[in-house]
Order: C-alpha cells, then sequence, then structure tokens
C-alpha cells in the first residue's frame, strides 16, 4: 500500500484524536483504511494492519511529550510493529504515531483479531511506559538540544 501518505494519515489521527479528546491522554487504537478511489469509498480489509498510537501532551512546547516519542520509537525496535508515520495537529496538542505490522502472519481471522489486539496491549504499554520514564528524567535530558520539537505527519478508529 505505498499509495498511502502515512504521515499525512497519522496528522489527521491527531487531528481527529485533539478534536475528540474527552479524558484519554494518550493510548493506542486499531485503524481501518479507507479506498476513496471507490465509489463508494470502501475500508480495506487485506490491507496492512495499523494501529494510531497518540498522546494530548502539547508536542511542539513539551520536551517531555518528545521524550515519550523518542522512547517509544526505542521500544517499537524491541516489537513487531515498525513505524509509517508521524504527525501533529496543527496546534501541537496532539500527536500520533502509525504504527503497522505484518498482517499475513495469521491465517485466519481469528489469528489477525489476536495479533491486532497483542500489537495494541504492546504499544499501549510501551506508550506508558515511555511516559513515565520521560517525566522522571531530568528536563535538560528530555530535549537535550533545547530545541522543541517540529516534526510533522485519514484513517478510522477499527
Amino acid at each position: 500500500m505505498n499509495w498511502y501518505d502515512w504521515n499525512e494519515t497519522a496528522r489527521g489521527l491527531a487531528r481527529q484524536v485533539r478534536q475528540c479528546r474527552i479524558t484519554v491522554e494518550r493510548g493506542a487504537v486499531p485503524l481501518r483504511l479507507v479506498d476513496e478511489t471507490t465509489k463508494p469509498p470502501r475500508f480495506i480489509d487485506d490491507g496492512p494492519l495499523v494501529l494510531g498510537v497518540f498522546g494530548n501532551d502539547n508536542y511542539f512546547t513539551d520536551a517531555k511529550a518528545r521524550r515519550t516519542v523518542e522512547l517509544l520509537r526505542q521500544r517499537l525496535k524491541e516489537g513487531e510493529g515498525r513505524e509509517l508515520g508521524f504527525g501533529v495537529s496543527e496546534d501541537g496538542l496532539t500527536w500520533a504515531l502509525l504504527v503497522g505490522a505484518d498482517r499475513n502472519r495469521y491465517q485466519t481471522a481469528m489469528g489477525r483479531a489476536l495479533q491486532r489486539e497483542l500489537l495494541k496491549v504492546f504499544l499501549e504499554d510501551a506508550l506508558w511506559n515511555a511516559w513515565q520514564r520521560a517525566a522522571e528524567e531530568p528536563a535538560a535530558k528530555a530535549d537535550p538540544a533545547g530545541k522543541g520539537g517540529q516534526e510533522q505527519g485519514m484513517a478510522l478508529f477499527g
């Protein structure tokens, strides 16, 4: 699925999470991809497994938020998922990181559902651990360059 702009999809998720934010500060959600080239648009059931990890942490102004993302990226190397894209809402308050995994690893619908749930649990655990570690670190380590983050990156929750 090379035709997806994963950074733009991540920005769309960040915008949606920002608009729908109730009390969830951070988390992981499975996404359903949409093929908008068909009439009517359809869900892509045979596409890659994609989950979005998000935080409502003031990414541009809070060094701990940027450190959380950095630690999360390091932890991704331990799991089966890989980073597809990253984006921040226009106001910089919400960030989203897209993680993809090989859906063909499991043959049955039940196996694929289990894979999605296991990846979601892994990502939520990695996110909360990264957030806790970032909160415990001194401010200088959380943003060693002192520059702040200016990284940028539509899918539906599934």
